[in-house]
């Protein structure tokens, strides 16, 4: 009785989900289209923190400039403008990647850019599927660095009832924003991966157990989670943060372009090479070694502007890293 009792106290400190896609029954994925477990696919990791208006991610707070690589256009690039997700999205579609993970930095009950951002996404997946392209499916990218850092000043702990609560509206709150037609799944299963789990106060292995069930309470199925390798618990798959500067194998193969992190201040120097894209060629070519490959490559990243790790079209490389990618999505995914 008392477990309900703080179970019921908990849940009624968090706010209402900010969206409408809750409350589903099976029919409600009568439109969405799922991968197959084990069929290859590639995703990315998608930044959509950037304001070209508000110089948001642009300038720095002491005015210098806060980022390695530029977009090719400044034109309209911000989480504020279905165009400028529509662009980013085609130039996804055409790199072979089939899905986006987002990354969110959303927490229960704080409007951000992370929440702003999801509605213009949507209404940029649906102009380009009116126009008959094929949009990437949306899965989710949750940066955990929020269950430390977040304007309610918690840092979560995931061994009480209110951490995982906390760790699942999160989530719930995201995938509430996006209709499930959108979604990027793996047998009908959601895709989310999370960050590294060094940014809870206290861990627990049972805190997934309960993301899944409340999250097929409230979805009618199961999420697909990929977990970062810190973390404790069991999940559908492990990936590693770090791709960018090195291959990353674990049941998710991370890779990335190199890495060039000296526009964010207070960190100490570290480079990795591009080395003109062979860098890049040869985290790819290691996996066409491999005669057993993971099913699911994830690109580190599309568009970390910050850190030197973006394939999108850049003043730097251009569209070379995009046209890079389709070749090696497009060999991956023909199994040669």
């Amino acid at each position: 009785m008392l477990f309900h009792a703080l179970l019921t106290l908990c849940m009624s400190a968090f706010p209402s989900p900010p969206g409408t896609y809750i409350n589903f029954n099976k029919g409600d994925f009568a439109e969405a289209k799922s991968f197959k477990q084990g069929q290859p696919i590639v995703g990315t990791y998608f930044f959509y923190w950037y304001n070209i208006y508000t110089k948001e991610h642009f300038i720095n707070s002491d005015g210098s400039d806060a980022l390695v690589d530029h977009p090719s256009s400044e034109d309209d690039y911000s989480y504020s403008s279905a165009k400028w997700w529509a662009k980013e999205m085609r130039d996804v579609t055409s790199a072979g990647i089939d899905f986006i993970a987002p990354v969110y930095w959303g927490a229960p009950g704080f409007d951000s850019w992370s929440f702003q951002g999801i509605p213009k996404m949507v209404e940029a997946y649906d102009i380009i599927a009116n126009a008959g392209e094929i949009p990437p499916k949306i899965g989710l990218f949750y940066d955990t660095s929020t269950l430390q850092y977040n304007p309610a000043g918690k840092h979560v702990n995931l061994t009480t009832i209110e951490g995982k609560q906390w760790l699942y509206h999160t989530i719930r709150d995201y995938f509430s924003l996006i209709p499930p037609r959108m979604w990027a799944m793996i047998d009908g299963r959601p895709i989310i991966f999370l960050y590294s789990a060094a940014f809870a106060e206290k861990q627990d292995p049972k805190a997934f157990d309960y993301v899944y069930e409340s999250f097929e309470k409230d979805f009618a199925c199961r999420p697909y989670i990929v977990k970062e390798v810190s973390w404790q618990g069991k999940a559908d798959a492990t990936y590693a943060w770090g791709g960018a500067l090195g291959p990353q194998w674990h049941d998710v193969l991370a890779l990335g372009p190199g890495y060039d992190h000296h526009a964010v201040p207070g960190r100490q120097p570290l480079v990795v090479d591009r080395e003109g894209g062979k860098f890049y060629q040869r985290a790819w070519e290691s996996l066409f070694a491999k005669d057993k490959r993971p099913s699911i490559v994830m690109v580190e990243t599309w568009n970390e502007l910050h850190e030197g790790t973006d394939i999108s079209d850049t003043k730097e490389y251009g569209r070379k890293y995009i046209e890079m990618t389709a070749k090696y999505a497009l060999r991956f995914k023909s199994g040669i």
